[in-house]
């Protein structure tokens, strides 16, 4: 946030009348953001409600799907399927923020659960590759 008009202050040799001196704030970028709650339904939420993010995430949950079913089929061992419920969980959650277009608690609630599906299968994935190692 920038100030316009900054300088010396009232009462400074410079100041030459006595009416007080107003700044005028200039906001930058997105718009005067105060706080994390204003952060959140300024600038994340629209990201979270667009469709190439959607897609995206989409993308990631198969290829860890198909990883895990790739492992098992080389691993011959069912272990490597302990992960899928988590991304089945997370694409589950996927849906419900690709359906929820107006309330932006829901969405912020629907997208963080979809991230700690994906992140929480991803250790899942990792601690089952270290045990069949």
């Amino acid at each position: 946030m920038s100030v316009e008009g900054a300088g010396p202050a009232q009462g400074t040799e410079t100041a030459t009348t006595g009416t007080a001196d107003t700044e005028t704030v200039v906001p930058e970028g997105r718009g005067d953001v105060r706080g994390i709650s204003d952060l959140t339904y300024r600038i994340i939420t629209p990201y979270l409600s667009h469709r190439h993010v959607h897609r995206g995430v989409l993308v990631v949950l198969i290829a860890l799907t198909a990883v895990c079913l790739v492992a098992t089929l080389v691993r011959l061992s069912p272990l490597p399927l302990l992960p899928v419920p988590l991304f089945v969980a997370g694409w589950f959650t996927l849906r419900k923020v690709r359906a929820t277009t107006d309330d932006d608690r829901r969405l912020l609630f629907w997208s963080s659960l979809t991230l700690a599906a994906i992140f929480v299968g991803f250790w899942a994935l990792s601690r089952v590759s270290s045990w069949m190692h």
